[in-house]
């Protein structure tokens, strides 16, 4: 029994020195970083490698996100550059790898789809858009339109992002933009043309009614020179006048967007209904009548005013004026005296601001065609 007793003494005592030893060389033994320092030329352990930055995307529209459809409408197909509103940009994307754009709204046709190998690790897209023209004629109200941009690499959906535009009524024409890259502002009245509508089916119906006032036999353009296109002008003006159509100062401005300058527009049915017209709305409806018997006219812009003429030729020659605001209010003589004065300061001053002109058959042959009025 002392035998046994002694042994399990020496075990224990045995196992304490082992642990004591042990505690004693751990601590003594240098940790792992300090070797390596302690080393000569020993280079330290490379990080991990960085997980690849999230692809990321964004959309920006032109005029700090306002759309006009008139701009859209008029000087789509002619300057291209107008109807490529929207921008987007997307960060991060692989290189080499097939990375698919997707932009969605309901002022589209169908959605857009963009297709590219990524070049390098930011992509920007300024592309042409597949607008639904129908839709945008439509626009009576300024509403806001939501855009959604999706971004996938290799079929693998990998972003997405919303934008969201006002949308302007089509009636609120662009006559001006501000160009940033120069400082100078951009005339875009030629944007006017497009509401001279020389195919409207109600002119038919006030040729008609010109006929039978018995002013002229008929209308014939140039076919029998300038005196016959005076008259013929007359009998238009004095029509209109027997309607009732008359004058009215509204010119609806849209606010808060510094970089265009624009104007209410109202279409030729419009004006009718409404039995008023201001000087823009009187000038397209008379430029529109003027372009369907054949005369070529040209509307003209002052600071706050326009009004219409014609030339007295087919070739050119002497532009005859009338001074739209005095419809129903003055004969037409005195509208032509008037429009003669207010034609020669304009001339003189078409090289400064706020002065232009507009010769429809030229905005016509650049491909501003007539918007045409929705019911």
């Amino acid at each position: 029994m002392r035998r046994v007793t002694l042994s399990l003494f020496f075990l224990v005592v045995g196992v304490e020195i082992g642990i004591l030893l042990d505690h004693f060389f751990l601590w003594r033994r240098p940790s792992p970083a300090a070797a390596s320092a302690g080393v000569a030329g020993a280079a330290p352990e490379a990080p991990a490698p960085a997980a690849p930055a999230a692809v990321a995307c964004e959309a920006s529209a032109s005029f700090n996100g306002n759309l006009y459809p008139s701009l859209l409408l008029s000087l789509g197909s002619a300057y291209p550059e107008y109807a490529r509103c929207l921008t987007v940009v997307v960060s991060n994307a692989p290189v080499g790898k097939t990375c698919e754009v997707r932009i969605e709204s309901n002022l589209f046709e169908q959605p857009l789809h963009y297709v590219a190998t990524a070049s390098s690790s930011k992509l920007e897209l300024n592309p042409d858009l597949p607008w639904n023209y129908t839709v945008l004629r439509r626009v009576v109200q300024l509403r806001p339109e939501l855009f959604v941009i999706s971004v996938a690499v290799n079929n693998r959906p990998a972003a997405q992002s919303t934008l969201t535009c006002m949308v302007h009524p089509v009636n609120e024409v662009v006559s001006r933009v501000f160009d940033a890259s120069t400082g100078d502002w951009q005339d875009t009245s030629v944007c006017y043309a497009a509401f001279v509508n020389e195919d409207n089916p109600w002119i038919n119906t006030l040729l008609q009614e010109a006929l039978a006032r018995g002013g002229v036999q008929r209308f014939a353009g140039y076919e029998f020179g300038s005196q016959s296109v005076v008259q013929q002008v007359q009998a238009i003006w004095d029509t209109l006048a027997a309607k009732g159509l008359r004058y009215v100062d509204l010119a609806t401005m849209s606010g808060g967007v510094p970089e265009v300058t624009t104007q209410y527009v109202r279409f030729i049915g419009e004006s009718l209904r409404d039995q008023g017209a201001n000087c823009v709305d009187a000038s397209v409806l008379l430029a529109s009548i003027f372009r369907r018997i054949g005369l070529r006219p040209v509307l003209l812009f002052k600071p706050g005013h326009c009004f219409v003429a014609v030339y007295d030729a087919a070739d050119g020659g002497k532009l005859l004026a009338v001074e739209t605001t005095m419809l129903s209010s003055a004969p037409f003589a005195a509208a032509m005296t008037y429009g003669d004065q207010e034609l020669g300061t304009t001339l003189s001053n078409l090289n400064t601001p706020g002065y232009s002109s507009v010769d429809v058959a030229l905005a016509r042959q650049e491909g501003v065609m007539p918007i045409g009025e929705t019911p």
